[in-house]
This record gives structure tokens, sequence and C-alpha cells, in this order.
């Protein structure tokens, strides 16, 4: 590998691994919502918020221990983290909710975008803020 390359690896390799654990969660939470959504016969919120309560469990155990590495305590961490997770949730299922209402397209088309610029804010707020990386 070249140098300039391994330079970059390592200059972004939080953000790297914050990606790679994200698109885990967004597998498991759009799974998990399409399966609800179906099972609950489209509604929209108690299907974000099963699916939410799930992946999120599972991201902020990626994201305390394999990306941020963090050494705050889990029960401070935990409960600023799920409050970030409630906003979102919140956001995305009213965005979701309402353009479904606008433009009657399936919900899980809707939420993809919805949930990427979830994801840039996300990363800021769980890197300074929740996690606090200092590297």
């Amino acid at each position: 590998m070249s140098t300039k390359l391994e330079k970059i690896i390592k200059k972004y390799n939080t953000f790297i691994k914050y990606i790679g654990v994200a698109i885990l969660s967004f597998l498991i939470d759009i799974a998990l919502f399409t399966l609800f959504n179906f099972l609950l016969l489209n509604k929209i919120i108690i299907s974000t918020i099963l699916a939410r309560i799930i992946s999120s469990f599972i991201n902020f155990l990626l994201n305390h221990n394999q990306v941020f590495k963090s050494k705050e305590n889990k029960k401070n961490t935990i409960v600023k983290y799920y409050l970030l997770v409630i906003i979102q949730m919140l956001i995305s299922a009213f965005v979701v909710n309402k353009l479904y209402e606008l433009i009657n397209i399936n919900p899980t088309i809707i939420k993809i975008p919805v949930e990427f610029f979830l994801f840039i804010c996300n990363y800021l707020i769980q890197k300074f803020i929740i996690f606090k990386f200092n590297k």
C-alpha cells in the first residue's frame, strides 16, 4: 500500500469505522423497519420506533467500543446517546410520514435519503459531544 493511501486511511480511520458501523446499523434498521411496517400494515411511526430501538443499541455498543474507543462512563454516554437517538428518531418518523402523505411512495424509499442527512449530523454530534473523541 502506498504511503499516501496509508496516511489518508490513518487520518480518516475513525470516520471509515463510523461509516462501517453506520452501514451495518442502517441495514438492520431498514430491514426491521420494512418488516415491522409490513406486519403492522403501514404504521410508520411505530415501525420506526421498534426498528430504531434495536438498531441503535447495536450502534451504541459498536461506536462506544470500536469506533471512538470512548473512555467515558457508559452510563453517562448512553444517556446522551439515547437523547440523540430519540431526537433523530422523531425527526425521521415525522419527515418520512409527512413525505409519504405528500408523495405516496414506498416509505422505505423515502426513509433512505432522510436517514443519510441525519447520518452526517449524527457523526459530528457523536464524535465531539457524546463520545468526546479527541484523537
